[in-house]
């Protein structure tokens, strides 16, 4: 989904250092009337194939996908807060929010990634530089 039709459609509450603690207060708030929580994380791709051999494939992608993120910082982390009914915060808006924690620990210039992934990345309009100062 492209920017302009996320920020159509939900009010992205960007989660940098600075803010941290008021958004955990916020969510503490709302999460007794919206208690299912989806989790969406970014991490720099795949950069590792496990050689071994595997019963199956779903064996092979748990492992591919263990190691991969026991390898690599995580970028950003993504949750959305909604109520039985699948209806979400609305939290001094007119649109339904969702949080994205913007984390500093990976460093484009000195950690391995995929390059595709960090293309991606940028395409979407990630701010590398921005994650290493301000970043939780």
């Amino acid at each position: 989904m492209s920017d302009v039709l996320k920020s159509e459609y939900v009010h992205i509450r960007e989660v940098w250092n600075d803010n941290l603690e008021e958004e955990f207060a916020l969510i503490r708030e709302i999460v007794d009337d919206y208690p299912y929580i989806v989790m969406d994380t970014e991490f720099p791709g795949v950069v590792l194939r496990p050689l071994a051999q595997f019963k199956n494939i779903n064996d092979y992608n748990y492992v591919t996908l263990k190691d991969n993120v026991d390898m690599l910082k995580s970028i950003q982390l993504g949750l959305t807060f909604s109520d039985e009914d699948g209806n979400l915060p609305t939290y001094g808006t007119d649109k339904p929010c969702i949080w994205q924690f913007n984390f500093r620990m990976f460093n484009v210039n000195e950690d391995i990634f995929a390059n595709d992934s960090i293309e991606i990345l940028r395409q979407r309009r990630i701010d590398f530089k921005k994650k290493g100062v301000i970043g939780i």
